[in-house]
């Protein structure tokens, strides 16, 4: 956050000067400047607007750079099925592809975000017709389900970069995504559906 200090002339009678628009969201206060002798130095703060891509769509953020991605799609955006879980980036429940890569929406700021398109499970696929999310239906992957859109994000990513993953790769590249309910083996077997290999079935 840069400021500018500006020196303007005023013949204005009230106290106080209010300076608008302002850096950041809007519950910030507005910019006080008390002026002197006809003159007021006003700190102006730099514009900070950025732009990036969600799920196709041009979308803008003027608020704290610092925020994490995770709040402006759930609270700005409403895309809800990208959820918190631990705030650390940690348990990949809030797994979204950046530029197509996994990323922990929970630990990446607005900055790093700016510039880049962002997909959620919305927009994975408008149908929910995506291969990950068919075999996460035949293989009954899920139980409580709120780890599992975290989970689909983050196979799919791999599945993007290795079409047939080895069980090594898929453990590799999943290790990172916490299921409480146990659902390992599940996930497995429906990323290996996923790829089209064979898959072995898994008991409830």
């Amino acid at each position: 956050m840069i400021l500018h200090a500006v020196t303007l002339k005023t013949s204005i009678t009230a106290p106080l000067i209010r300076y608008t628009p302002y850096f950041g969201v809007s519950t910030w206060p507005k910019i006080l400047i008390p002026y002197r002798n006809g003159q007021c130095t006003v700190l102006l703060k730099e514009s900070s607007m950025l732009k990036l891509k969600v799920n196709g769509k041009s979308r803008n953020f003027d608020g704290d750079p610092a925020m994490p991605l995770l709040w402006f799609l759930r609270d700005e955006l409403t895309l809800t099925g990208t959820k918190f879980g631990c705030g650390m980036g940690l348990c990949g429940a809030c797994t979204v592809h950046l530029n197509g890569e996994a990323a922990r929406s929970c630990t990446t700021p607005m900055s790093e975000a700016a510039g880049k398109t962002v997909t959620t499970i919305e927009g994975l696929s408008t149908q929910a017709n995506h291969p990950v999310q068919q075999a996460w239906k035949q293989c009954n992957v899920a139980q409580c389900g709120y780890c599992q859109s975290g989970q689909i994000m983050q196979a799919s990513a791999l599945l993007k970069v290795t079409p047939k993953p080895t069980d090594q790769q898929i453990d590799q590249a999943m290790q990172g995504n916490i299921c409480r309910c146990g659902t390992y083996q599940r996930i497995r077997s429906a990323i290996k559906m996923a790829a089209g290999q064979s898959v072995q079935a898994v008991k409830a």
